[in-house]
């Protein structure tokens, strides 16, 4: 295009000079130089022309949901990069100058701010972008791919906002800001007042109820007083009568005392003379306790020495049977002594006989340990031998064929394990999957769980290509070969169990139905294998389902060398995989060009995959590992046999061997018996002793004991002596002691009877101490009740304050004066009882009635002032408001009218004064017989609505003081009839005189468009190089 004429200084501020990306989304380093009007950005979907729009949002500091595309600003790094630049030159306030704003973005989501290469914090970088009248989050400047929809989806009153902020009147929206704030000013002041009016009645109404209760408080204190009076009258009267009663009391009480201390010394002398006898007959008490304490210890010695007797007399007979046994067993010795030398002779012969034999026995004996020995050695090698194939066995064989039966185990259960995992993520689907499987009987033809547990892929790659050609919902949804089964199925699991459940319906076949349109030989030599068909296995319903709905026996599968003959695949096919790249072709909307989008797929985890090769490797492995392990048994069982027959040939030379060692032994031992007998008979004869020196040891031993036995009989006769006259001094001292008793029990009666005299005076000399103290202290409370009741002072005081009321009552006796109070009593409980906190209340609410007259006044008069503010504004404000949408209206309609079509931009409200519900309706009519109707998304299409934003987009031209604008892919969904009116009208407007800059993003142009040298476009390609001889025209 030829160059545009040139602006004035004062219009080029805030319009971009330059966009500069680095690492952002798609882009590795990019600068785009956009010119001062109309800039028209186009070119394939995918290749990056919203990117260069999401570039200029974000790097003025718009946040990444005004977007829609994605809520963290690290997604729009580029891939493998960790960080990314955004620069925004646009044109300074002064002549020839420019403002370059800088947002650098890292993994972490972090960003950081940059004006003319000085860091900055987000707000005042926000704050510096602001005065160029730079707004990214007003849709009406601001209008990206992914929020074409939400300016439909404004309501008037943010059309209001958004269109006066676009006007960039900051006067215009303060105003409105402002009016909103003084209407809720005033609503507040009303309710206020009426909050206090209401308040204000209901402390009136309490004070006229408070009134009754005061003046029936001061009624009620008045008879309080006159009650008090004649108690106090009472209370005096009754202290009177009692003083002079006391005197008589005091009499009683001193004759009283008198008689209680003549009783007491009679007690006292009474008391003495039954300690002088108790002391007697204590002391006759331990006389005789004595007596009886040396007879026991007579009878005790008596016992002792006759058990002595005992002892001895049985002594004497014990040796006499010791004497008679002694003799028995001397002639026994000799008898002894006479046998056990013949058995000593008889082993000496048989010893001699041994020596001749004991060289032949050795020499057999050394020959049979020689054979143990290498019996031994032999069976010990069969030992090590079997130990060494056990731990084979156990250690190496065992472990691996268990180890190889849990990994085939593992790759043949991934169903269960794939369940398990499901219920976390899934459980509506797990129990719909057991309901099914308890009630397939109810249902005509088969019922299929999800895809993913029917379906068997042969390897983890044929898995993941099926999980990027088939929907989700499809993989785990239920299949059913019967419609009426499927809606039955739909209904008992989605309405009656609200499972959040799949169905669909597979017709039921025997064989596939589907066969690949190009045979697989022919591409085989493109770097293809199978078709996807080929790699999954499963019911064959379900794989004529995959081959109608996703056509998997025409998707062929390779591998990476796949890419290097993308230009040789034929045109039937339109989807193809290699290694771990998606290919698709599609044609384009626009031209009848195939275009070929590569992509890289990644392993969801989805499908159940099992690799045969792994299996049948795994298989083979355990097939062998087995057999070795029975070959390991069947050698263990012949070394055992081995072992078996070896034991048995050592336990018979070990027996053979046992009995030479036992006759050898045998006849050693004979050497020992010989020598014991030997010593035996030694021992024999020297404790031997003759009959006569016994019975001479007898005589002495019985002469000794008779000795001692007529020693103690001697004793004995003493002891008894000195018994007999123990016993008649302890009788004479019980005598005596029983006379003292009879004595000291009739002293103990008559000792209580002058205590019981005693204790009878002390009770009445306390009964009367106690009375009168009684009277004493009830003539000192009817005292202090007096005072209390006559303001502290008593009726014999000067200061007596009720003398004339209590002369008044002098003529009345006690009885009188009960009654009367009696009366004043019933007369208070009739009136009603009541504090003294009622009259502080009453006085209280008498001053806060005073205090809301004032505040409601002055609540009124703030609402009067505010709403004068309100008028003033509201009268400056309105025909700005007015003029603006008048400006817009004309324009919109002038533009509707120019394609055909009516519009109108109107003012909504539903109050004057109501500031809240002001707004913008945009009313279209898009066929003559239809009537004006508002802007909505749910009447017009979404071409309708594209048509309608445009306008309104362009009618903003003529008011809004904005810098530039852009607007991303408006134009989708408009026929080509609206899209070329808009182009034309949007070249027409955007390209005028001071006009502001326009960004405008489209995927194409139709043909035979009207151009000017305003207008500017520019195609976007996106492409990981550039030929070196390639050279575009940038000028």
């Amino acid at each position: 295009m030829e160059k545009s004429s040139q602006l004035k200084p004062t219009q080029k501020i805030g319009r971009i000079q330059s966009v500069y990306c680095k690492d952002f989304v798609s882009y590795s380093e990019i600068t785009y130089f956009p010119k001062e009007y109309l800039n028209v950005l186009t070119g394939p979907n995918g290749t990056g022309k919203s990117t260069i729009v999401s570039a200029i949002i974000l790097g003025l500091g718009g946040d990444p949901q005004l977007l829609d595309r994605s809520s963290s600003i690290s997604d729009y790094i580029k891939s493998s990069k960790s960080s990314a630049a955004i620069v925004i030159t646009i044109y300074g306030k002064q002549k020839d100058s420019v403002e370059a704003f800088k947002r650098t973005i890292n993994h972490n989501g972090e960003s950081r701010y940059f004006v003319n290469s000085k860091e900055l914090s987000k707000s005042k970088y926000l704050a510096i972008i602001a005065t160029y009248n730079i707004q990214v989050s007003n849709l009406c400047q601001f209008l990206p791919q992914d929020r074409v929809q939400d300016f439909s989806k404004m309501n008037p009153q943010e059309l209001l906002v958004n269109t006066m902020s676009s006007v960039c009147d900051n006067q215009l929206i303060k105003n409105f800001i402002d009016l909103k704030n003084m209407r809720i000013k005033q609503l507040g002041a009303h309710a206020d007042r009426e909050r206090e009016n209401d308040k204000l009645l209901k402390e009136q109404k309490r004070l006229e109820q408070l009134q009754i209760s005061v003046d029936q408080y001061q009624e009620r204190q008045e008879v309080l007083q006159k009650l008090n009076v004649y108690k106090a009258k009472k209370l005096w009267t009754e202290v009177t009568l009692a003083e002079e009663k006391i005197d008589s009391y005091k009499s009683e009480l001193d004759k009283a005392k008198e008689n209680c201390e003549s009783l007491k010394n009679a007690y006292e002398l009474e008391k003495r003379s039954q300690e002088g006898i108790s002391r007697k007959r204590e002391e006759l008490k331990e006389k005789t306790i004595e007596q009886s304490r040396r007879i026991n210890q007579a009878m005790v010695t008596k016992r002792e020495l006759t058990s002595q007797l005992e002892a001895i007399k049985n002594k004497i007979n014990e040796s006499k049977c010791d004497l008679e046994r002694n003799i028995q067993l001397s002639a026994k010795s000799i008898s002894e002594v006479d046998k056990i030398k013949y058995l000593v002779e008889t082993k000496r012969h048989e010893l001699q006989q041994f020596n001749n034999e004991k060289s032949e026995v050795l020499n057999e004996l050394e020959i049979q340990k020689k054979k143990i020995q290498k019996t031994r050695e032999t069976t010990m090698n069969q030992y090590n031998k079997r130990r060494e194939l056990e731990t084979m066995l156990n250690d190496e064989k065992i472990p691996e064929i268990t180890a190889l039966c849990h990994k085939i185990e593992r790759l043949q259960n991934i169903k269960a394990q794939k369940i398990e995992e499901l219920r976390l993520r899934n459980p509506n689907l797990v129990k719909a999957m057991n309901w099914v499987a308890q009630n397939k009987h109810k249902y005509k033809c088969n019922i299929y769980d999800p895809m993913v547990f029917e379906l068997s892929i042969k390897s983890e790659e044929g898995a993941m290509y099926l999980e990027n050609v088939v929907r989700q919902r499809d993989l785990y949804a239920f299949a059913c070969e019967d419609k009426s089964d499927m809606s039955d199925l739909i209904n008992e699991l989605c309405v009656k169990q609200k499972l959040s459940v799949n169905v669909m319906y597979c017709a039921p076949a025997e064989t596939c139905m589907f066969t690949s349109t190009v045979p697989i030989s022919e591409i085989r030599q493109m770097g293809f294998d199978a078709y996807l068909v080929d790699l999954v296995s499963g019911p064959i319903p379900l794989i004529n389902k995959l081959c109608g709905s996703y056509q998997i026996h025409n998707i062929p599968i390779g591998k990476d060398e796949v890419s290097n003959f993308t230009a040789c695949v034929p045109k039937s096919i339109r989807i193809y995989f290699g290694g771990t790249k998606k290919f698709t072709v599609t044609t384009s909307r626009y031209r009848s060009d195939l275009i070929l989008t590569e992509s890289t797929i990644r392993r969801k985890n989805q499908l159940i995959s099992i690799d045969s090769k792994q299996l049948t490797s795994l298989k083979e492995r355990h097939n062998k590992s087995i057999f070795e392990k029975d070959q390991i048994r069947n050698n263990l069982r012949e070394i055992d046999n081995e072992f078996d027959r070896l034991q048995i040939v050592l336990r018979q030379e070990g027996e053979t061997k046992r009995k030479i060692e036992q006759k050898l032994a045998h006849y050693s031992n004979l050497e020992d018996e010989v020598k014991k007998l030997q010593l035996k008979i030694d021992t024999i004869n020297k404790s031997f002793t003759s009959t006569d020196k016994l019975k001479e040891t007898f005589q002495k031993a019985v002469l000794s004991d008779l000795k001692i036995i007529f020693e103690i009989e001697r004793k004995l006769i003493k002891i008894l002596e000195c018994t007999d006259k123990l016993l008649q001094v302890k009788k004479l001292n019980e005598t005596l002691e029983n006379a003292h008793n009879q004595q000291y029990e009739s002293q103990v009666n008559t000792l209580k009877e002058s205590e019981d005299q005693f204790k009878n005076a002390s009770t009445i000399v306390d009964k009367l101490s106690a009375s009168l103290q009684v009277k004493v202290k009830d003539i000192a409370s009817k005292r202090v009740e007096v005072q209390r009741l006559c303001n502290g002072q008593l009726p014999n005081s000067n200061d007596f304050p009720f003398k004339t009321d209590f002369e008044q009552l002098s003529n009345l006796n006690v009885e009188q004066i009960y009654e009367a109070i009696v009366e004043f009593q019933a007369r208070l409980e009739c009136m009603k009882n009541l504090n003294s906190e009622a009259i502080a209340d009453f006085r209280q609410r008498q001053n806060e009635v005073e205090q809301l007259k004032k505040l409601i006044e002055g609540k009124s008069n703030e609402e009067k002032n505010v709403e004068a503010e309100i008028s003033i504004l509201y009268n400056k404000w309105e025909p700005q408001l007015t003029a603006l949408i008048e400006t817009i209206n004309k324009k919109f309609s002038e533009f509707m009218d120019s394609i055909a079509y009516v519009g109108e931009v109107v003012l909504s409200r539903n109050d004057k004064n109501d500031f809240d519900s002001y707004g913008i309706q945009i009313m279209v009519q898009y066929r003559k017989d239809a009537k004006l109707q508002t802007l909505d998304k749910y009447v017009q299409s979404g071409g309708e609505r594209a048509v309608a934003i445009a306008i309104y987009s362009l009618s903003l031209q003529h008011v809004t003081h904005v810098p530039f604008r852009c607007v991303d892919e408006i134009n989708q969904g408009m026929d080509a009839k609206n899209e070329r009116h808009i182009f034309n009208l949007l070249l027409k407007e955007a390209t005028k005189e001071g006009s502001a800059q326009y960004l405008f993003v489209t995927p194409k142009l139709l043909r035979d468009l009207s151009y000017n040298n305003r207008l500017c476009v520019s195609v976007v390609h996106n492409s990981a190089s550039i030929k070196p001889d390639v050279k575009f025209p940038l000028n």
